[in-house]
């Protein structure tokens, strides 16, 4: 295997009771997500943000290990989550602990899928028995 593992965690959070003023924080919003992206260990590439009338916000984050996207709903005092680091030096989970941590008081139902090709331990063989063997 290479340098780099065919593999990484994707969070994904749905936020939702978010108090009218913190969910219309951008910058808050967009401080924490950067704050949690150095503490996780990811690279910081570039960063994209549409504000969108009456309200609301999608920010997208290019990393050097994948990407963070966030989508604010003010009339639904709710936000999508969607951190993915590939490999196994980051921890994109510590991206939703900075950004829950800014936003105080709310609910989240979070998801961790792990993608890619799961690295063997050991190679596991089949081993036939020998009443099989004698069986054929």
């Amino acid at each position: 295997m290479g340098l780099f593992a065919f593999g990484g965690t994707h969070v994904l959070s749905d936020i939702s009771g978010i108090p009218d003023d913190v969910v219309a924080d951008h910058d808050l919003i967009l401080g924490a997500i950067a704050r949690g992206i150095r503490t996780s260990g990811a690279t910081l590439c570039g960063m994209q943000v549409k504000e969108f009338e009456p309200a609301g916000m999608t920010a997208i984050y290019l990393l050097s290990e994948s990407h963070v996207s966030v989508h604010t709903y003010p009339e639904s005092n709710a936000l999508f989550l969607d951190a993915f680091t590939c490999g196994e030096t980051c921890r994109p989970e510590l991206i939703l602990d900075e950004l829950l941590a800014a936003l105080g008081r709310c609910d989240h139902r979070t998801s961790t899928v792990h993608r890619g090709t799961a690295r063997p331990r050991h190679a596991i063989r089949p081993v036939e028995a020998p009443v099989l063997a004698a069986a054929r």
